[in-house]
């Protein structure tokens, strides 16, 4: 009979009590090991003292890596309480046998028998399909020394990034009349392209050349005119010459700026964006501005209530909402206008009080008047 083991893999108190050991081994507080693990947060010991206390039945791989690494320590220290569950059988296999147990336990001694060997012959020739047909081919694996060369050639590019986009910053402004909206990210990415060709075929003059050209065409099949193509190569250029003057090109991040920023380049704020943020600029502002009138219009209202001793909630929320309907009406009609006056009149008597509504609409005008010189000129397409 086919038996299945019901015991489950669990973080139990053998393998605590061996962490335990190591750390203590090593002379180790847990704020020491919580440093040494470069977690820095108040709380990181707190989260060691669960892990050893049992609190933490299931904790992350990588957590237990660190810590080992903490304490000097391998996986052979573990391998005696490790082993006798790594060398058990495949779990969706332990569950197939304990199927086929229950199957068994319902029929007679001879198909019981009967069973079992077509259940075994059937097994033996699906692992031996499975070993004949050559496996799917896997990712291959980053290795240390191809991340590290990743990790530099980001703050290389980041360094070198920066000159490029301040120069294709102020062309892209020059050419803001003859690049439509739409185009403009093609534009910046032909710019880019330039560049990225300038310092990879330096030493092979008719390389760069041709490939330089390539992009041209290509430039120019989108629809940029000759003007444009040779302002964005230009724009390639200077930056290359720029970097090549001051010995940018071959800067290299230090190990202490690397460690530093935790491997993180510096990000840099593409030209397109830029571009947007400039046009959305003006109306940001603005409405910042007329948020903080609304704000200092909501704590005279606020003041007003609390000195009438209405310090409920809910009365509060209809006039705090009121303000949000009369400010933008402010903004736009003016707080002598006729429709101002109707939402008054339309709105005031429907509250918890006609009167008090009228004083906090006044207060509401009042703030609005006095704060409404700050606010900038209207921008077009703000409503």
């Amino acid at each position: 009979m086919i038996r299945h083991s019901k015991t489950a893999f669990t973080f139990g108190p053998e393998l605590r009590a061996r962490l335990r050991q190591l750390r203590k081994r090593r002379g180790l507080t847990l704020r020491a090991m919580a440093v040494l693990m470069d977690r820095q947060s108040p709380g990181a010991h707190a989260q060691l003292s669960r892990l050893e206390r049992g609190k933490m039945p299931f904790p992350p791989f990588n957590f237990i890596v660190d810590y080992l690494r903490a304490c000097g320590a391998g996986f052979g220290d573990l391998l005696d309480l490790l082993n006798p569950h790594t060398s058990r059988r495949p779990v969706l296999k332990e569950k197939g046998d304990a199927a086929v147990a229950m199957l068994l336990r319902s029929l007679p001694k001879a198909q019981q028998r009967a069973m079992l060997r077509w259940e075994r012959a059937t097994t033996d020739r699906q692992e031996e399909r499975a070993a004949a047909e050559p496996g799917k081919k896997r990712p291959k694996a980053e290795t240390d020394r191809a991340r590290v060369f990743r990790i530099v050639w980001s703050f290389i590019h980041a360094n070198w990034n920066q000159v490029l986009e301040q120069k294709l910053y102020e062309t892209m402004l020059k050419l803001k009349d003859e690049v439509p909206r739409s185009q403009r990210k093609s534009a910046c990415d032909c710019a880019r392209r330039f560049f990225s060709i300038l310092p990879r075929y330096y030493q092979h003059e008719s390389v760069r050349k041709s490939a330089l050209e390539r992009v041209e065409i290509r430039a120019k099949e989108v629809g940029f005119s000759t003007r444009i193509v040779v302002a964005l190569l230009g724009t390639a250029s200077e930056a290359y010459q720029e970097l090549f003057d001051t010995g940018r090109l071959d800067w290299e991040p230090s190990a202490e700026e690397l460690i530093k920023r935790r491997g993180r380049a510096p990000k840099v704020e593409k030209t397109e964006i830029r571009l947007e943020m400039d046009e959305a600029g003006p109306g940001i502002v603005y409405s910042k501005t007329l948020g903080l009138i609304r704000a200092v219009a909501l704590q005279a209202v606020s003041a007003k209530l609390d000195a009438l001793k209405l310090d409920y909630y809910y009365v509060k929320r209809h006039y705090y909402a009121w303000i949000d309907v009369l400010v933008p009406i402010a903004d736009k009609h003016g707080t002598d206008s006729p429709e101002w006056r109707a939402e008054v009149d339309a709105t005031a008597p429907k509250l918890h009080d006609e009167a008090i509504a009228r004083e906090a609409a006044a207060l509401v005008a009042n703030t609005f008047d006095l704060w409404k010189a700050k606010l900038p000129p209207k921008p077009t397409g703000v409503s």
